[in-house]
Protein backbone atom coordinates (compact mmCIF):
# COMPACT_ATOMS: atom_id res chain seq x y z
CA UNK A 1 0.00 0.00 0.00
CA UNK A 2 1.46 3.14 -0.85
CA UNK A 3 3.23 4.98 1.91
CA UNK A 4 2.96 9.06 2.13
CA UNK A 5 5.20 11.01 4.35
CA UNK A 6 3.70 13.97 5.93
CA UNK A 7 5.54 16.59 7.33
CA UNK A 8 5.84 17.42 11.50
CA UNK A 9 4.35 20.87 10.07
CA UNK A 10 1.86 19.91 8.01
CA UNK A 11 0.34 17.69 10.25
CA UNK A 12 0.47 20.70 12.71
CA UNK A 13 -1.03 22.78 9.91
CA UNK A 14 -3.89 19.60 10.01
CA UNK A 15 -4.74 19.52 13.44
CA UNK A 16 -4.70 23.40 13.67
CA UNK A 17 -7.47 24.09 11.36
CA UNK A 18 -10.66 25.02 12.55
CA UNK A 19 -13.94 22.70 13.00
CA UNK A 20 -15.51 24.39 10.03
CA UNK A 21 -13.50 24.19 7.42
CA UNK A 22 -13.61 20.79 6.75
CA UNK A 23 -16.28 19.51 9.32
CA UNK A 24 -18.58 16.43 8.49
CA UNK A 25 -20.69 13.68 10.18
CA UNK A 26 -19.01 10.75 11.30
CA UNK A 27 -18.66 7.63 8.60
CA UNK A 28 -18.20 4.09 9.47
CA UNK A 29 -19.06 0.79 8.01
CA UNK A 30 -22.88 0.57 6.56
CA UNK A 31 -22.90 4.65 6.20
CA UNK A 32 -23.98 5.48 2.43
CA UNK A 33 -24.05 8.89 0.48
CA UNK A 34 -21.76 11.21 -1.42
CA UNK A 35 -19.51 12.39 1.48
CA UNK A 36 -18.39 8.58 1.62
CA UNK A 37 -18.02 8.94 -1.86
CA UNK A 38 -15.85 12.24 -1.69
CA UNK A 39 -14.16 10.27 1.25
CA UNK A 40 -13.10 7.10 -0.90
CA UNK A 41 -11.69 9.25 -3.39
CA UNK A 42 -9.58 10.76 -1.52
CA UNK A 43 -8.36 7.30 -0.19
CA UNK A 44 -7.97 6.73 -3.49
CA UNK A 45 -5.66 9.57 -4.10
CA UNK A 46 -3.59 8.77 -1.28
CA UNK A 47 -3.21 5.46 -2.31
CA UNK A 48 -5.40 3.58 0.20
CA UNK A 49 -8.03 2.45 -2.17
CA UNK A 50 -7.33 1.27 -5.61
CA UNK A 51 -9.57 2.82 -8.42
CA UNK A 52 -12.84 2.47 -9.18
CA UNK A 53 -13.63 1.86 -5.42
CA UNK A 54 -15.38 5.05 -4.64
CA UNK A 55 -18.60 3.56 -4.47
CA UNK A 56 -20.43 6.08 -2.04
CA UNK A 57 -21.09 2.76 -0.04
CA UNK A 58 -19.11 2.25 2.96
CA UNK A 59 -17.65 -1.24 3.30
CA UNK A 60 -15.21 -4.02 4.53
CA UNK A 61 -12.63 -2.52 2.24
CA UNK A 62 -13.08 1.21 2.49
CA UNK A 63 -12.72 0.58 6.45
CA UNK A 64 -9.47 -1.57 5.97
CA UNK A 65 -8.30 1.67 3.93
CA UNK A 66 -9.40 3.63 6.90
CA UNK A 67 -7.98 2.08 9.42
CA UNK A 68 -4.33 1.83 7.28
CA UNK A 69 -4.09 5.38 7.03
CA UNK A 70 -5.55 6.16 10.79
CA UNK A 71 -2.53 4.04 11.64
CA UNK A 72 0.15 5.76 8.82
CA UNK A 73 -1.01 8.83 10.69
CA UNK A 74 -0.96 8.06 14.10
CA UNK A 75 -4.48 8.74 14.74
CA UNK A 76 -7.10 6.28 17.11
CA UNK A 77 -7.36 3.19 15.16
CA UNK A 78 -11.30 3.83 14.67
CA UNK A 79 -12.38 2.55 11.45
CA UNK A 80 -14.55 5.42 12.05
CA UNK A 81 -14.17 8.71 9.64
CA UNK A 82 -14.46 11.66 11.92
CA UNK A 83 -13.51 14.92 11.87
CA UNK A 84 -10.07 14.47 12.42
CA UNK A 85 -9.43 11.39 9.96
CA UNK A 86 -11.04 13.48 6.98
CA UNK A 87 -9.47 16.78 7.46
CA UNK A 88 -6.02 14.87 7.24
CA UNK A 89 -7.26 13.27 4.22
CA UNK A 90 -8.49 16.66 2.82
CA UNK A 91 -5.29 17.86 3.58
CA UNK A 92 -3.59 14.97 1.83
CA UNK A 93 -5.43 15.28 -1.27
CA UNK A 94 -4.65 19.21 -1.57
CA UNK A 95 -1.48 18.21 -1.93
CA UNK A 96 -1.76 15.58 -3.87
CA UNK A 97 -3.24 18.31 -6.44
CA UNK A 98 -0.43 20.42 -6.31
CA UNK A 99 2.19 17.91 -6.77
CA UNK A 100 0.53 16.34 -9.62
CA UNK A 101 2.15 19.07 -11.86
CA UNK A 102 5.11 18.51 -11.24
CA UNK A 103 4.89 14.60 -11.13
CA UNK A 104 3.49 14.77 -14.58
CA UNK A 105 6.24 16.47 -16.13
CA UNK A 106 8.82 14.23 -14.60
CA UNK A 107 7.02 11.35 -16.03
CA UNK A 108 7.13 12.93 -19.40
CA UNK A 109 10.88 13.51 -19.17
CA UNK A 110 11.66 9.88 -17.87
CA UNK A 111 9.49 8.90 -21.23
CA UNK A 112 11.84 11.01 -23.41
CA UNK A 113 15.08 9.34 -21.74
CA UNK A 114 14.14 6.07 -21.03
CA UNK A 115 15.26 2.74 -22.83
CA UNK A 116 12.73 1.06 -25.37
CA UNK A 117 12.38 -1.71 -22.70
CA UNK A 118 11.25 -1.55 -19.03
CA UNK A 119 11.43 -4.42 -17.01
CA UNK A 120 7.97 -2.98 -15.48
CA UNK A 121 6.51 -6.77 -14.99
CA UNK A 122 9.36 -7.75 -12.60
CA UNK A 123 9.27 -4.78 -10.67
CA UNK A 124 5.14 -5.42 -10.34
CA UNK A 125 5.93 -8.88 -9.38
CA UNK A 126 8.39 -7.64 -6.58
CA UNK A 127 6.19 -5.20 -5.12
CA UNK A 128 3.03 -8.26 -5.60
CA UNK A 129 5.66 -10.50 -2.91
CA UNK A 130 6.26 -7.39 -0.59
CA UNK A 131 2.27 -6.88 -0.24
CA UNK A 132 1.70 -10.51 0.10
CA UNK A 133 4.73 -10.98 2.74
CA UNK A 134 2.29 -8.77 4.78
CA UNK A 135 5.49 -6.55 5.88
CA UNK A 136 4.40 -4.98 9.34
CA UNK A 137 5.92 -1.41 10.77
CA UNK A 138 5.55 -2.73 14.52
CA UNK A 139 6.52 0.80 15.75
CA UNK A 140 3.60 2.09 13.84
CA UNK A 141 1.55 -0.11 13.72
CA UNK A 142 1.58 -1.37 17.60
CA UNK A 143 2.71 1.62 19.01
CA UNK A 144 1.78 0.77 23.04
CA UNK A 145 3.64 -1.99 22.60
CA UNK A 146 7.53 -3.42 23.42
CA UNK A 147 8.79 -3.58 19.94
CA UNK A 148 10.84 -6.55 21.34
CA UNK A 149 8.17 -8.30 22.20
CA UNK A 150 8.35 -11.99 20.95
CA UNK A 151 4.92 -12.70 21.75
CA UNK A 152 3.76 -9.81 19.29
CA UNK A 153 5.91 -11.21 17.11
CA UNK A 154 4.28 -14.10 17.11
CA UNK A 155 0.67 -12.75 16.69
CA UNK A 156 2.09 -10.66 13.64
CA UNK A 157 3.37 -14.15 12.08
CA UNK A 158 0.00 -15.99 12.74
CA UNK A 159 -1.54 -12.93 10.87
CA UNK A 160 0.67 -12.93 8.19
CA UNK A 161 0.55 -16.73 7.69
CA UNK A 162 -3.13 -16.26 7.51
CA UNK A 163 -3.38 -13.66 4.97
CA UNK A 164 -0.67 -15.40 2.40
CA UNK A 165 -2.59 -16.91 -0.06
CA UNK A 166 0.99 -18.53 -1.21
CA UNK A 167 1.35 -20.47 1.70
CA UNK A 168 0.06 -23.15 3.51
CA UNK A 169 -0.88 -21.10 6.87
CA UNK A 170 -3.95 -19.16 4.23
CA UNK A 171 -7.26 -19.01 5.92
CA UNK A 172 -9.86 -17.54 3.95
CA UNK A 173 -11.30 -14.36 4.95
CA UNK A 174 -14.95 -16.05 5.28
CA UNK A 175 -12.79 -18.55 8.05
CA UNK A 176 -11.12 -15.59 9.93
CA UNK A 177 -12.95 -15.12 13.10
CA UNK A 178 -11.27 -13.59 15.96
CA UNK A 179 -13.03 -13.71 19.15
CA UNK A 180 -12.21 -11.49 22.09
CA UNK A 181 -13.68 -11.79 25.91
CA UNK A 182 -13.90 -8.18 27.47
CA UNK A 183 -13.38 -7.28 30.76
CA UNK A 184 -9.28 -8.38 31.85
CA UNK A 185 -8.93 -8.85 27.78
CA UNK A 186 -9.59 -5.73 25.89
CA UNK A 187 -11.00 -3.40 29.33
CA UNK A 188 -10.16 -2.72 32.77
CA UNK A 189 -11.38 -5.46 34.64
CA UNK A 190 -9.69 -4.80 38.58
CA UNK A 191 -11.73 -1.31 39.26
CA UNK A 192 -12.71 -3.32 41.14
CA UNK A 193 -14.15 -5.56 39.29
CA UNK A 194 -16.37 -6.86 35.92
CA UNK A 195 -17.79 -3.46 34.61
CA UNK A 196 -21.19 -4.57 34.63
CA UNK A 197 -20.77 -4.73 38.38
CA UNK A 198 -19.73 -1.33 39.05
CA UNK A 199 -22.30 -0.09 37.05
CA UNK A 200 -24.74 -2.06 39.07
CA UNK A 201 -23.59 -0.68 42.15
CA UNK A 202 -23.38 2.77 40.90
CA UNK A 203 -27.34 2.88 39.63
CA UNK A 204 -27.98 1.45 43.09
CA UNK A 205 -25.93 3.32 45.45
CA UNK A 206 -24.72 6.30 43.88
CA UNK A 207 -27.49 6.97 41.17
CA UNK A 208 -29.40 10.44 42.95
CA UNK A 209 -32.66 9.67 39.91
CA UNK A 210 -33.18 6.24 40.88
CA UNK A 211 -34.90 5.11 44.02
CA UNK A 212 -33.55 1.86 45.33
CA UNK A 213 -35.40 -0.50 48.27
CA UNK A 214 -33.61 -0.50 51.08
CA UNK A 215 -32.95 -3.88 50.89
CA UNK A 216 -31.47 -3.14 47.37
CA UNK A 217 -28.78 -0.77 49.15
CA UNK A 218 -27.94 -2.99 51.81
CA UNK A 219 -26.94 -6.10 49.40
CA UNK A 220 -25.26 -3.79 47.10
CA UNK A 221 -23.36 -2.07 50.21
CA UNK A 222 -21.95 -5.44 51.03
CA UNK A 223 -21.10 -6.09 47.67
CA UNK A 224 -19.26 -3.17 47.32
CA UNK A 225 -17.48 -2.98 50.68
CA UNK A 226 -16.10 -6.54 49.49
CA UNK A 227 -15.39 -5.91 45.91
CA UNK A 228 -13.62 -2.82 47.14
CA UNK A 229 -11.73 -4.72 49.86
CA UNK A 230 -10.99 -7.71 48.00
CA UNK A 231 -11.12 -6.67 44.10
CA UNK A 232 -13.82 -10.06 43.28
CA UNK A 233 -17.27 -10.88 42.90
CA UNK A 234 -19.25 -11.46 45.84
CA UNK A 235 -22.45 -12.61 46.37
CA UNK A 236 -24.09 -12.18 50.27
CA UNK A 237 -25.44 -15.53 51.71
CA UNK A 238 -29.15 -14.19 52.03
CA UNK A 239 -30.81 -11.98 50.18
CA UNK A 240 -30.82 -10.39 46.68
CA UNK A 241 -28.67 -11.18 44.44
CA UNK A 242 -26.53 -8.59 42.06
CA UNK A 243 -28.41 -10.42 38.80
CA UNK A 244 -31.79 -9.77 41.03
CA UNK A 245 -30.99 -6.54 41.56
CA UNK A 246 -30.50 -5.48 37.81
CA UNK A 247 -33.46 -6.78 36.31
CA UNK A 248 -35.45 -4.46 38.87
CA UNK A 249 -32.76 -1.38 39.03
CA UNK A 250 -33.42 -0.53 35.28
CA UNK A 251 -36.52 -2.92 35.27
CA UNK A 252 -38.78 -1.42 32.09
CA UNK A 253 -36.12 0.28 29.86
CA UNK A 254 -35.80 -0.50 26.27
CA UNK A 255 -32.43 -1.78 25.01
CA UNK A 256 -31.63 1.56 23.44
CA UNK A 257 -32.11 3.27 26.79
CA UNK A 258 -30.24 1.06 28.75
CA UNK A 259 -27.06 1.31 26.62
CA UNK A 260 -27.72 5.05 26.53
CA UNK A 261 -27.26 4.77 30.22
CA UNK A 262 -24.77 2.65 29.90
CA UNK A 263 -22.67 4.69 27.65
CA UNK A 264 -23.57 7.43 30.07
CA UNK A 265 -22.27 5.91 33.18
CA UNK A 266 -18.92 5.21 30.96
CA UNK A 267 -18.63 8.47 29.95
CA UNK A 268 -18.82 10.60 33.47
CA UNK A 269 -17.96 8.15 36.10
CA UNK A 270 -14.44 7.31 37.43
CA UNK A 271 -12.92 4.46 37.54
CA UNK A 272 -12.33 2.99 41.00
CA UNK A 273 -8.48 2.71 41.95
CA UNK A 274 -7.42 5.02 39.08
CA UNK A 275 -6.83 8.74 38.73
CA UNK A 276 -7.42 10.30 35.14
CA UNK A 277 -9.52 7.71 33.37
CA UNK A 278 -13.82 7.17 33.28
CA UNK A 279 -14.40 3.65 32.52
CA UNK A 280 -15.52 4.34 28.91
CA UNK A 281 -12.02 5.09 28.55
CA UNK A 282 -10.48 2.16 30.31
CA UNK A 283 -9.63 0.15 27.23
CA UNK A 284 -5.65 -1.62 27.19
CA UNK A 285 -4.42 0.93 24.00
CA UNK A 286 -2.38 -2.53 22.74
CA UNK A 287 -5.45 -4.65 22.36
CA UNK A 288 -7.04 -2.22 20.53
CA UNK A 289 -3.92 -1.82 18.30
CA UNK A 290 -4.53 -5.37 17.91
CA UNK A 291 -8.25 -5.39 17.31
CA UNK A 292 -7.41 -2.38 14.21
CA UNK A 293 -4.27 -4.73 12.57
CA UNK A 294 -6.76 -7.79 12.97
CA UNK A 295 -9.84 -4.88 10.97
CA UNK A 296 -7.43 -4.29 8.58
CA UNK A 297 -6.57 -8.07 7.39
CA UNK A 298 -9.99 -9.13 7.18
CA UNK A 299 -10.31 -10.85 10.72
CA UNK A 300 -14.36 -10.96 11.67
CA UNK A 301 -14.13 -9.74 15.30
CA UNK A 302 -16.44 -10.85 17.78
CA UNK A 303 -16.88 -10.01 21.53
CA UNK A 304 -17.81 -12.81 23.76
CA UNK A 305 -18.17 -11.98 27.26
CA UNK A 306 -20.14 -13.11 30.41
CA UNK A 307 -20.67 -9.71 31.08
CA UNK A 308 -24.55 -8.18 30.04
CA UNK A 309 -25.05 -8.46 26.24
CA UNK A 310 -25.84 -4.40 26.05
CA UNK A 311 -23.56 -3.13 28.36
CA UNK A 312 -20.96 -4.93 26.25
CA UNK A 313 -22.78 -3.28 22.86
CA UNK A 314 -23.13 -0.32 24.50
CA UNK A 315 -19.32 -0.20 25.41
CA UNK A 316 -17.37 -1.58 22.15
CA UNK A 317 -19.90 0.22 19.70
CA UNK A 318 -17.01 3.36 19.76
CA UNK A 319 -14.79 0.61 18.29
CA UNK A 320 -16.77 -0.14 15.31
CA UNK A 321 -17.64 -3.56 16.95
CA UNK A 322 -21.91 -4.05 15.51
CA UNK A 323 -24.12 -5.38 17.64
CA UNK A 324 -24.58 -8.30 15.75
CA UNK A 325 -20.95 -9.40 16.72
CA UNK A 326 -21.52 -9.34 19.91
CA UNK A 327 -21.82 -12.80 22.41
CA UNK A 328 -23.11 -11.99 26.01
CA UNK A 329 -24.82 -12.69 28.82
CA UNK A 330 -28.31 -11.88 27.87
CA UNK A 331 -31.28 -10.16 30.55
CA UNK A 332 -34.15 -11.73 29.52
CA UNK A 333 -36.50 -9.05 27.46
CA UNK A 334 -40.06 -9.22 27.53
CA UNK A 335 -43.16 -7.27 25.84
CA UNK A 336 -44.15 -4.11 27.94
CA UNK A 337 -47.50 -5.24 28.62
CA UNK A 338 -47.01 -9.30 28.61
CA UNK A 339 -47.69 -9.21 32.37
CA UNK A 340 -47.63 -12.57 33.46
CA UNK A 341 -48.79 -14.23 30.39
CA UNK A 342 -46.76 -16.71 28.49
CA UNK A 343 -44.96 -15.32 25.67
CA UNK A 344 -46.29 -17.75 23.14
CA UNK A 345 -50.23 -16.63 24.48
CA UNK A 346 -49.70 -13.11 24.35
CA UNK A 347 -49.36 -10.67 21.02
CA UNK A 348 -48.04 -7.29 21.00
CA UNK A 349 -50.27 -4.33 19.97
CA UNK A 350 -48.91 -1.69 17.75
CA UNK A 351 -46.37 0.79 19.35
CA UNK A 352 -45.40 -1.67 22.41
CA UNK A 353 -42.07 -2.04 23.46
CA UNK A 354 -40.14 -4.54 24.39
CA UNK A 355 -38.11 -3.65 27.55
CA UNK A 356 -35.91 -5.48 30.48
CA UNK A 357 -37.54 -8.55 31.73
CA UNK A 358 -36.85 -10.83 34.37
CA UNK A 359 -33.33 -11.51 36.41
CA UNK A 360 -31.15 -14.83 34.99
CA UNK A 361 -30.84 -17.89 37.00
CA UNK A 362 -27.49 -18.37 35.86
CA UNK A 363 -24.73 -16.53 33.98
CA UNK A 364 -24.35 -17.30 30.35
CA UNK A 365 -20.99 -17.56 28.25
CA UNK A 366 -19.10 -18.72 30.99
CA UNK A 367 -16.30 -20.93 30.64
CA UNK A 368 -18.02 -24.31 27.91
CA UNK A 369 -20.38 -21.90 27.71
CA UNK A 370 -18.51 -19.88 25.25
CA UNK A 371 -17.87 -22.29 22.88
CA UNK A 372 -21.38 -23.20 22.85
CA UNK A 373 -22.48 -19.62 22.11
CA UNK A 374 -20.07 -18.78 19.40
CA UNK A 375 -21.29 -22.13 17.94
CA UNK A 376 -25.16 -20.75 18.54
CA UNK A 377 -24.36 -17.29 17.22
CA UNK A 378 -21.69 -17.86 14.41
CA UNK A 379 -21.66 -20.82 13.31
CA UNK A 380 -18.10 -21.47 13.06
CA UNK A 381 -14.82 -22.13 14.68
CA UNK A 382 -12.74 -19.15 15.19
CA UNK A 383 -9.14 -19.35 14.65
CA UNK A 384 -7.73 -16.55 17.23
CA UNK A 385 -9.02 -15.72 20.56
CA UNK A 386 -8.00 -13.81 23.25
CA UNK A 387 -9.28 -14.33 27.21
CA UNK A 388 -7.41 -13.15 30.52
CA UNK A 389 -9.26 -16.11 32.97
CA UNK A 390 -10.12 -19.40 33.65
CA UNK A 391 -13.22 -18.28 32.00
CA UNK A 392 -11.95 -18.17 28.87
CA UNK A 393 -10.01 -21.14 28.67
CA UNK A 394 -12.55 -23.33 26.99
CA UNK A 395 -12.54 -20.57 24.35
CA UNK A 396 -8.47 -20.52 24.27
CA UNK A 397 -8.48 -24.27 23.47
CA UNK A 398 -12.07 -23.86 21.35
CA UNK A 399 -9.92 -21.97 18.49
CA UNK A 400 -6.36 -23.65 19.34
CA UNK A 401 -8.37 -27.17 18.47
CA UNK A 402 -9.20 -25.73 14.95
CA UNK A 403 -9.61 -28.95 12.93
CA UNK A 404 -9.48 -26.89 9.66
CA UNK A 405 -6.50 -23.98 10.05
CA UNK A 406 -4.35 -23.75 12.90
CA UNK A 407 -5.57 -21.69 15.64
CA UNK A 408 -4.39 -19.21 18.12
CA UNK A 409 -5.47 -18.95 21.46
CA UNK A 410 -3.69 -15.71 23.65
CA UNK A 411 -3.46 -15.20 27.07
CA UNK A 412 -3.68 -11.83 28.42
CA UNK A 413 -1.53 -12.22 31.95
CA UNK A 414 -2.10 -9.56 34.49
CA UNK A 415 1.55 -9.53 36.21
CA UNK A 416 1.54 -5.48 36.16
CA UNK A 417 1.52 -4.42 40.02
CA UNK A 418 2.82 -1.17 38.96
CA UNK A 419 0.57 0.17 36.66
CA UNK A 420 -2.34 -2.40 37.27
CA UNK A 421 -3.55 -4.73 39.93
CA UNK A 422 -1.88 -7.62 38.97
CA UNK A 423 -1.16 -10.97 40.89
CA UNK A 424 2.08 -12.44 40.89
CA UNK A 425 0.43 -15.99 42.53
CA UNK A 426 -2.10 -16.05 39.84
CA UNK A 427 -0.26 -14.77 37.21
CA UNK A 428 2.29 -17.51 37.92
CA UNK A 429 -1.08 -20.38 37.46
CA UNK A 430 -2.21 -18.71 34.46
CA UNK A 431 1.84 -18.80 32.60
CA UNK A 432 2.01 -22.50 34.18
CA UNK A 433 -1.29 -22.99 32.12
CA UNK A 434 -0.41 -21.48 29.25
CA UNK A 435 2.78 -23.66 28.29
CA UNK A 436 0.60 -26.43 29.32
CA UNK A 437 -2.00 -26.02 26.55
CA UNK A 438 0.08 -24.06 24.13
CA UNK A 439 -1.21 -20.82 24.50
CA UNK A 440 0.62 -18.00 23.69
CA UNK A 441 0.59 -15.63 26.88
CA UNK A 442 0.87 -12.28 26.78
CA UNK A 443 2.47 -10.48 29.60
CA UNK A 444 0.99 -7.03 30.65
CA UNK A 445 4.40 -6.18 32.32
CA UNK A 446 6.96 -6.89 29.73
CA UNK A 447 4.83 -6.86 26.59
CA UNK A 448 3.00 -3.39 26.76
CA UNK A 449 5.08 -0.03 26.66
CA UNK A 450 1.65 1.49 27.46
CA UNK A 451 -1.21 0.35 28.95
CA UNK A 452 -3.78 3.41 29.44
CA UNK A 453 -3.35 7.22 27.98
CA UNK A 454 -1.23 9.62 29.17
CA UNK A 455 -2.13 10.87 32.78
CA UNK A 456 -3.64 7.72 34.09
CA UNK A 457 -1.98 6.61 37.51
CA UNK A 458 -3.10 3.82 39.60
CA UNK A 459 -3.64 4.54 42.92
CA UNK A 460 -5.34 2.39 45.98
CA UNK A 461 -8.75 0.44 46.08
CA UNK A 462 -11.10 1.57 48.85
CA UNK A 463 -10.47 -0.29 51.68
CA UNK A 464 -7.25 -2.45 51.46
CA UNK A 465 -4.86 -0.29 53.45
CA UNK A 466 -7.98 -0.30 55.94
CA UNK A 467 -8.17 -4.55 55.71
CA UNK A 468 -4.30 -5.10 55.63
CA UNK A 469 -3.71 -2.81 58.00
CA UNK A 470 -6.37 -4.70 60.31
CA UNK A 471 -4.33 -8.04 59.28
CA UNK A 472 -1.31 -6.69 60.41
CA UNK A 473 -2.08 -5.25 63.71
CA UNK A 474 -3.71 -9.65 64.36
Amino acid sequence: MKKIVTSMICAMTVLSMSVSSFAVENMQRGSRGDDVKEMQEMLISSGYLAEGEADGIFGAKTEKAVLAFQQEKGLDATGIVGEGTYNMLKQGDAEQEEAAPAEEAEAAQTEETAPAEVAAPAEEAEVAEEAAAGDVDIAETFPSWNPDSENLTKLVDFVKAATDESGDGYIDPADRIATFDMDGTILCERAPVYMDWCLTMYRVLDDPTFNATEEERAVMQEIREHTYTYGETYTPESGLTKDDIVSTAFAGMTPAEFRSYVRDFAAKVDVVGFEGMTYGESFYRPMLEVIAFLKANDFDVWMVSACEREVVRAVVEQYDIPFDHVIATDVPYVAAGKGDEDADEYNMSLGEEIVLGAPLDSVECGKSGKPAAIIREIGRQPVLTFGNSSGDFSMLNFAQSNPDHAGMGVLIVNDDTVREYGNDEKAAEFYAEAEKQGWTAISMANDWKEIYGEGVERTEMPGVEEEEALADAA
